[in-house]
């Protein structure tokens, strides 16, 4: 049986897959000194036993993978058989390659010390880049919570809506169709193109059917909502009836919301990868149904 060890940026998502499993949690203990370094201890004994180690790693980034790592060297010192990762926000899963002359790849940086710290699998959820996930030699699986957005949507009374990818990239497209065949309905997308020296986003309109209709626009991650943004005012400008935007990390850099929001966006929602006034979703369910299917 594995048990759950949440860490200090995931605390209340820990409570909640112990909830959907109905599985016991590990007790531990962890403080920050007055001088900012990180104090773990294990308040039981886990020799032998199964963990999953759930840490998201949004903002502050650096501060939350140094926990996971003592979390996760500390449990393989004192004897833990296997350490589950969830991790449903992975930090750094943008930077996979070099781009530019002499940049860090900071994703296989990442995978390394996790790997390194004791991890025997790694969960995550709607990953910027899939292809960051080669860099991991254990089991590492991207989820997706496209299924949980779209019936949280269903739940508040939208009927029979778009959904909407912002962008035509692969993975963005899988998650739009994901969400529509949950509840039956119709999908698409829009093409965008980004300048990597100065981040300007360019979405490509085209001919949507949306008149009178209300639209869902998917999205794996909003920093400053430029993206959701752009593909919101086509859709106004193309007669949709409302607009909302469900979006699985949820990290809305200042001034976001209010963006979204004059692009006559009716609501956003995030899930708990990212604690926030938007996150009305958890992704529990998600990590536990992957977990009683192995």
């Amino acid at each position: 049986m594995v048990r759950v060890l949440g860490g200090p940026s995931s605390v209340k998502l820990a409570e909640s897959i112990c909830s959907e499993m109905r599985i016991p949690d590990v007790k531990v203990e962890f403080k920050r000194f007055p001088d900012g370094e990180f104090y773990f201890r294990l308040l039981e004994d886990i020799e032998g036993e199964d963990l999953l180690v759930v840490q998201s790693l949004y903002p502050p980034q650096d501060q939350h993978i140094v926990e996971l790592l003592y979390i996760l060297e500390t449990c393989r010192e004192l004897g833990a058989k296997k350490l589950i990762v969830y991790a449903p926000y992975l930090a750094y899963s943008r930077q996979d390659e070099r781009y530019l002359p002499g940049e860090t790849v900071s994703a296989k940086i990442l995978a390394k010390l996790i790997q390194d710290a004791g991890a025997s699998e790694l969960y995550t959820v709607d990953i910027h880049n899939r292809g960051v996930l080669s860099y991991y030699h254990i089991p590492a699986y991207d989820l997706t919570a496209a299924e949980e957005i779209i019936k949280y949507f269903v739940s508040k009374g939208v009927e029979n809506p778009l959904i909407l990818a912002p962008d035509g990239e692969e993975d963005a497209i899988r998650r739009a169709e994901t969400a529509a065949r949950a509840i039956g309905t119709d999908y698409d997308w829009l093409e965008k193109h980004r300048d990597r020296r100065t981040g300007k986003i360019v979405t490509v309109e085209k001919p949507l059917k949306v008149s009178g209709r209300d639209v869902v626009i998917i999205d794996d991650i909003i920093s400053t909502g430029g993206t959701a943004a752009n593909a919101a005012r086509i859709l106004k400008k193309q007669g949709a009836k409302r607009v909302y935007v469900g979006v699985t990390h949820a990290l809305l850099a200042e001034g976001a919301l209010e963006r979204l929001k004059a692009a006559g966006v009716e609501e956003v929602v995030g899930t708990d990868s990212i604690p926030g006034s938007v996150s009305k979703i958890t992704t529990a369910p998600i990590i536990a149904r992957k977990l009683r299917e192995r």
